[in-house]
C-alpha cells in the first residue's frame, strides 16, 4: 500500500476543507432561500403580495458567495 507523505496529507486536508467550506455556504444559502419560499407561499395563501422576488434570491446567493456581481456562478 502506498503511504502518503506529510505534504500530500496536508494537501488532501486542505482540499477537503475547501469542499466543506463550499458545501456549508451552499447549504446555508439553500436554507435561507427555503425560508423566503415559505414566506412567499404563506403570502399567496392569505392573499397578500409576495415579499421576495427574484432579486432577493440573487442578493442572497451573492451574499453567500455563490454568484458574482453579474449573476454568474462562482462554483
Amino acid at each position: 500500500m502506498n503511504e502518503l507523505t506529510a505534504q500530500e496529507m496536508i494537501q488532501e486536508m486542505k482540499a477537503h476543507e475547501d469542499v466543506m467550506r463550499l458545501h456549508i455556504k451552499a447549504l446555508a444559502c439553500h436554507c435561507e432561500c427555503l425560508g423566503m419560499n415559505a414566506e412567499n407561499s404563506f403570502a399567496c395563501c392569505v392573499g397578500k403580495v409576495i415579499p421576495y422576488g427574484d432579486d432577493a434570491y440573487l442578493t442572497t446567493m451573492k451574499k453567500w458567495g455563490l454568484i458574482n456581481e453579474k449573476g454568474e456562478p462562482e462554483i
